[in-house]
């Protein structure tokens, strides 16, 4: 039996693609939920579009990645978020996508080293995620609790293999 007849979720990936089919189907999903924060336009996000979730032909999830910094951390960092259909809750989309996009980002930083992304951060917004944020480190995705922001939510770290911090804005050594 094919994998598709038993979980028919697949994803795709759209890290830096630009394809205007993949860009067209993630707005359309974002307006059909009603999800980005006023101010937002989903063309500015979709610049940001990192992958897909389709069930059959229907996007199911979509996930982005904003590059930036954290104020306490002197390295560039992919910030993460995904939105997920509520028509599909135990598909486990959320996971899948965060894992996946990861992966994506990883593979990629890599591939562009002088970009200089050495993890994926994400802030935990969701509050159907009280009992995983009981967890300080999310195997699956290798999602380490590093702190809360100023509205009380979980910051969340998965540094990168090939990361390493520069030593910039470390103390130096006294040399006697």
């Amino acid at each position: 039996m094919p994998a598709e007849a038993i979980d028919p979720l697949r994803l795709i990936p759209a890290w830096r693609r630009n394809d205007a089919g993949m860009i067209k189907a993630a707005i359309d999903f974002w307006t059909k939920s009603d999800a980005l924060p006023p101010g937002v336009t989903p063309e500015r996000r979709a610049q940001e579009l990192c992958a897909l979730a389709y069930v059959r032909n229907e996007v199911v999830g979509v996930s982005t990645i904003e590059l930036g910094y954290l104020p306490t951390l002197p390295c560039r960092l992919g910030f993460f978020r995904c939105l997920v259909s509520p028509a599909h809750p135990h598909r486990r989309i959320a996971r899948r996508l965060t894992i996946y996009s990861r992966e994506l980002l990883e593979r990629w930083s890599k591939d562009n080293p002088k970009e200089k992304i050495l993890g994926m951060a994400a802030v935990l917004e969701n509050p159907n995620f009280d009992l995983l944020a009981t967890w300080p480190i999310w195997r699956a995705a290798n999602l380490l609790l590093i702190g809360y922001n100023a509205k009380g939510q979980q910051i969340r770290l998965s540094w990168f293999d090939h990361a390493r911090i520069e030593r910039v804005g470390r103390p130096q050594t006294a040399q006697t």
